[in-house]
């Protein structure tokens, strides 16, 4: 198979060498404080900073042994039927995880029973998840930030007793748990949703059943190895089809009011241009002197954008933030077309679009599309597919409504409320009845290098691949700074003289200023 970033490999390779001699030197360390700090840096570098290494037996391993050597006073805890608990690490009002917890209770039979727990304090306003959880008779619950690694995880275990159910939505790189249901003396399934199947993550030997959001996801059966899956897809809030008076609202947005407009919607970082895969290039060539095109989450002051405004003579224009309950729906449904991010994809981003009658498209990439998309005309295969298409909706009405059509049948199939309770109903029907942890002490673990590898480090890192690259950082690190501190991020000032390094770990900051190459602050 021909790829398409093989000129990238080379890096990633280096980073890849650099985690294997990381993790071979944590795994002769004997106090237990040590070689954990040491994987939770490793951890954090193969979940953000991709090197063909999708899980690590190894660190499994670890940290089921810890969760076996330590243990609650009693397992002896009746649960109520159909109740659920859903597991966070933390929440967020814009996080993709939050959202899926919200529409996973918001549709749940009222005779269930969900509640859901935080690890870690959540910052963010939660109403509208609490309001789900009390009407289905469920709490919310949030740890203490003070608590240890242990106390959280048993803290976890004992209350994970009181439930006939344990939904995982944690945080890739989230080891607690492991720890909390990495014991076979803690009965309950343990399901873990699969939010990131594109990333290295920790849970495999705990989990009883991954659901994927993916049907036949290969990251899942191959990188991973994980056979005991079940295809759950994305909740949907109730599909309302909507065809509001898109000239009203390009008056009061400001838009052409008689112009063919295109819109987009993502993080900056779906739109990094990778070798040959460039999503302005690709917008200019189907964009003309009546066609605009709109992108939702780019900021208007980005340099590079500011560049292709101008080279497109005001036809491409960033729109910046756009609040979802402000204005958000409005451009939407002002829109001719709507297009996915590139090169990566949006995945759930363009149900909003299809629900009100916009035809819709997306540019088949190194990262799988969802099934509701995937399986319709609108997924395209090549750049030749995907122009063509996208002006013929432009300019074909009878074809642009074919698109539209085929897109809301396939809606309604993948994503309505009544198609996810079916599979929930499978689910629970399949589920395991009692918890089994793994041992994947023999396993050996897929480390090959591929496209999809390279994806994830510019998702992360648009300097991936060149001089301010954090992969070169990391190869440069020590061992005891990086097993402390975790991934060095960014370096500032004059080496060797006035230095300021930035760290990062499980979401700890930390700067360490070095003067004359000597450590003299730690903030």
């Amino acid at each position: 198979m021909i790829s398409k970033y093989d000129k990238y490999y080379p890096i990633i390779t280096k980073s890849k060498e650099k985690f294997i001699s990381l993790l071979n030197k944590t795994k002769y360390l004997k106090n237990f404080q040590e070689k954990n700090e040491g994987l939770l840096s490793l951890i954090e570098m193969a979940v953000y900073y991709n090197v063909g290494i999708w899980t690590s037996s190894y660190i499994e391993k670890f940290y089921t042994d810890y969760a076996q050597s330590i243990d609650i006073e009693n397992y002896n805890i009746e649960y109520k039927q159909n109740s659920f608990l859903h597991v966070l690490t933390t929440g967020n009002v814009t996080g993709g995880h939050t959202r899926v917890v919200e529409r996973w209770i918001s549709n749940a039979p009222e005779a269930q029973i969900h509640s859901v727990v935080f690890i870690t304090p959540n910052k963010d306003n939660m109403d509208t998840l609490k309001n789900n959880v009390k009407e289905k008779n469920g709490e919310c619950i949030s740890f203490e930030k003070s608590l240890s690694l242990e106390q959280k995880a048993l803290k976890l275990r004992e209350l994970g007793l009181h439930y006939q159910y344990i939904i995982l939505h944690t945080h890739m790189e989230d080891v607690i748990p492991s720890i909390a249901f990495g014991t076979p003396k803690f009965t309950r399934p343990v399901l873990l949703y699969n939010h990131a199947s594109h990333m290295f993550w920790i849970g495999k030997s705990i989990a009883d059943l991954v659901l994927d959001i993916k049907q036949n996801d290969e990251v899942t059966r191959i990188k991973k190895n994980i056979n005991n899956t079940f295809f759950l897809g994305v909740p949907s809030k109730e599909i309302i089809y909507e065809k509001p008076d898109k000239k009203e609202l390009r008056k009061k947005l400001g838009l052409p009011v008689d112009k063919k407009i295109i819109i987009s919607s993502g993080t900056e970082q779906k739109y990094y241009t990778i070798g040959n895969d460039n999503y302005s290039k690709i917008i200019q060539k189907i964009i003309d002197e009546n066609t605009y095109c709109y992108i939702i989450g780019v900021k208007k002051n980005n340099e590079y954008w500011k560049k292709i405004e101008f080279a497109s003579k005001g036809h491409i224009i960033p729109l910046g933030y756009i609040n979802f309950n402000d204005g958000y729906m409005d451009y939407l449904s002002a829109a001719d077309l709507y297009i996915d991010s590139y090169p990566v994809t949006g995945y759930a981003t363009m149900i909003d679009a299809i629900s009100r009658g916009v035809p819709s498209l997306s540019l088949k990439t190194v990262d799988s599309q969802l099934d509701y998309l995937a399986k319709t005309d609108s997924y395209c295969q090549n750049e030749e597919e995907f122009i063509l298409k996208a002006g013929k909706i432009l300019n074909d009405p009878v074809y642009a409504n074919s698109i539209l059509d085929k897109l809301q049948k396939s809606l309604e199939e993948y994503q309505s409320i009544t198609a996810w309770n079916k599979r929930i109903d499978n689910l629970i029907n399949i589920c395991p009845k009692i918890h089994t942890v793994k041992d994947l002490s023999n396993e050996k673990d897929y480390n090959k290098i591929d496209d999809l590898s390279v994806l994830i480090n510019i998702m992360t890192d648009k300097h991936a691949f060149d001089n301010k690259s954090v992969l070169k950082m990391i190869e440069k690190q020590n061992y005891d700074d990086f097993s402390k501190y975790g991934i060095k991020y960014r370096e500032r000032g004059v080496p060797y003289i006035f230095e300021v390094l930035s760290y990062k770990k499980s979401h700890i900051k930390t700067k360490v200023i070095k003067i004359f190459g000597l450590k003299a602050v730690v903030l």
